[in-house]
């Protein structure tokens, strides 16, 4: 297959979206698939061009067997929607300009692949998709509508109907529709989007391996975004409570976002001595703190809109038999981890979470237990959510729209 893949985060960015399309695009790659990625130049999260690149209007590279296709776009740091929503509207309109007329990406795929969460690469890769009238698939990492009332806009508000309503749209060019869990295809459902038309696709991670020390008190790490969402000062309330008892060694924070600022000054108060914050680092530089970390933070919000989010860095974690810790509504993420036997999930009220926690940290043999964890995460993740499996899963979707087009025609 011929396939051309909307994204705006790619290879070398250390976040989800780019893990994903960079793995999947190389898996097709691999058995002989022609995967052309359409994407902007690397800056998240800091908003700095990454060593080693020049920014240009429309730069091309390969990337371990992929063609990609670099467009120039506005950078700043993620530390505020008003600054994503720039950022993105900048790939938007470079994005147009780019692929216009006749770009050197051509138009002979049997396929276009839009990846949403941001949005505005979707919208870009519908568009494309339409104009040249080529079969589609949109994935949704993330519903920006649901997320945004949960956060605490209503949902009876402009922007929230807006974004709906682009969302949707999404849904209804697209000959298949991937969403990453079930709850985000169960909403879907619910707006009419006809179930028959979806497919789930979660995220995965490869092994990798990662040799722990399980001895000492509990020692926690957060690795990813430190957004709105993840609600990062609540965990440190509940890391404070087991260091009032001896019960933590300590908490190593490394990520930027939204409510970063937030976490700095907590820990600027004397607050939370305990912890350690630290700026975004790619993933070869995390590779020690997953090592180091007894088991790493997974938070979402405790609201029933983030029910159907499963964050990625569940699977990051899971796949290096680093046990994880689950705060959040109840939900996917949190049967995930049950489910796994790779963690534990905190869903409850703030006294009763602080209390199961206190009791896990506190009981016998707690290296033992960290440890079968850990091995449970791993072999959960080999039999069931690798990148190759995920990949797989993909291609068959894809192919499944290019088939369904050829039939119409």
């Amino acid at each position: 297959m011929r396939i051309l893949y909307f994204t705006q985060f790619f290879s070398p960015e250390n976040i989800a979206g780019a893990f994903r399309a960079h793995d999947h695009a190389v898996a097709w790659a691999e058995k002989g698939h022609d995967v052309t990625v359409f994407t902007g130049w690397p800056n998240y999260p800091a908003g700095k061009l990454f060593d080693g690149y020049a920014m240009e209007r429309l730069g091309e590279e390969s990337v371990d067997g992929v063609r990609v296709f670099r467009s120039q776009s506005k950078m700043q740091a993620n530390t505020s929607f008003k600054k994503r929503i720039e950022s993105g509207l900048s790939f938007v309109i470079n994005g147009l300009r780019n692929t216009r007329g006749n770009s050197p990406i051509g138009k002979d795929y049997d396929a276009v692949l839009a990846t949403s969460g941001t949005v505005f690469a979707a919208w870009l890769g519908v568009r494309y998709a339409k104009k040249n009238r080529l079969p589609l698939v949109v994935e949704f990492r993330d519903l920006t509508y649901r997320q945004m009332a949960a956060t605490g806009s209503s949902e009876s508000c402009a922007k929230v109907k807006a974004m709906k309503a682009c969302e949707l749209s999404f849904c209804k060019a697209a000959d298949k529709v991937v969403v990453l869990t079930e709850g985000f295809g169960r909403e879907l459902a619910l707006q009419g989007v006809p179930e028959s038309k979806m497919a789930v696709v979660p995220n995965g991670a490869d092994p990798v391996f990662c040799e722990h020390d399980w001895t000492g008190a509990l020692r926690l790490g957060y690795f990813g975004t430190m957004g709105i969402s993840q609600d990062v000062v609540r965990t440190l309330d509940f890391a404070a409570g087991l260091a009032r008892e001896g019960l933590l060694g300590s908490y190593d924070l490394v990520g930027e976002g939204a409510s970063r600022g937030v976490v700095e000054e907590g820990i600027a108060s004397g607050a939370y001595p305990f912890a350690s914050l630290s700026r975004g680092v790619p993933m070869d530089e995390l590779e020690p703190r997953y090592a180091s970390a007894h088991m790493t933070v997974a938070s979402l919000r405790r609201n029933a809109s983030f029910a159907g989010t499963i964050p990625s860095k569940i699977f990051q974690s899971f796949a290096r038999g680093t046990p994880v810790l689950f705060v959040g509504p109840e939900g996917e993420a949190a049967r995930l981890v049950r489910e796994s036997g790779g963690g534990i999930a905190l869903c409850g009220g703030d006294a009763e979470c602080a209390e199961a926690l206190r009791e896990f940290a506190g009981g016998p043999d707690l290296p033992g237990r960290l440890a079968a964890m850990g091995a449970s995460a791993r072999s959960f993740m080999e039999r069931n959510y690798t990148r190759s499996q995920m990949a797989e899963r993909m291609l068959g979707i894809l192919e499944d729209a290019a088939a369904g087009i050829r039939r119409k025609r």
